[in-house]
């Protein structure tokens, strides 16, 4: 009789000690930043390392951005991503459809109304916003993003549909996404030639995070457009 009340008090210290492992919480830059350089770092917990994320699919990043420095352009390939500023002060970039926020609407019967829709359905826009302290944004999958920090900023991020998820750089020396395809199909797919497309690539040396000066913003900024716009053109 002793040893199954022994048994049991075992079994449900075992219990709890389980329960309060997943339920205990978690220090996002306990852990080295998975992208990181003198402009800015990157933290994340995805639910692969952590089993507090795994019901729910989601992954929880940190980002601080040094002030004058800049987030290069990447997107998610399925995560949805909910940025909250946590401080400091900057704006983003996010670059979608021009008519993704007239779908649903009704159907044209004019002829001429349909193919005009035909002819910019695949076009770009560029959406932009100031970030304060407290400000929420939201980043659809797919969508590529850049954030500009004109202070230190602090951005706290929560993104859903996680697993399987890939985060794709569409500038920078590493981890670009465009730098892996092969030189026919950028000659296919891009304005240009797909040397003018290497040189834009090689011209930018930092990774992830970048300089983002007065004196530099306005070509960088330029380069980067064009960069999105012949990226999404070609979809």
């Amino acid at each position: 009789m002793k040893q199954i009340e022994e048994l049991s008090k075992n079994a449900k210290s075992s219990s709890k000690k389980s329960v309060s492992s997943r339920s205990e919480p978690f220090n996002l830059k306990s852990s080295d930043p998975i992208y990181s350089n003198k402009y800015g770092k990157f933290f994340e917990i995805t639910p692969k390392k952590n089993p507090q994320l795994q019901d729910l699919d989601i992954f929880v990043n940190y980002v601080e951005i040094k002030e004058g420095s800049l987030l290069l352009p990447h997107y998610n390939s399925r995560a949805i991503v909910i940025v909250t500023v946590n401080e400091g002060k900057g704006d983003f970039e996010l670059v979608g459809q021009r008519n993704e926020n007239q779908q649903g609407l009704r159907e044209e019967d004019d002829e001429e109304e349909e193919q005009r829709e035909e002819e910019t359905k695949n076009q770009v826009q560029s959406y932009k916003a100031k970030l304060t302290p407290g400000d929420v944004f939201v980043i659809p999958a797919g969508h590529p993003v850049a954030v500009r920090a004109s202070s230190n900023l602090n951005l706290l991020g929560f993104g859903i549909n996680a697993e399987n998820n890939q985060r794709n750089f569409l500038a920078g020396e590493e981890d670009n996404v465009i730098s892996q395809i092969q030189k026919p199909v950028k000659d296919l797919t891009f304005p240009g030639s797909a040397q003018e497309v290497d040189r834009l690539l090689e011209n930018q040396k930092q990774s992830y995070f970048a300089n983002a000066q007065p004196q530099q913003r306005e070509t960088r900024s330029q380069e980067i457009k064009e960069h999105l716009y012949s990226i999404l053109g070609a979809f």
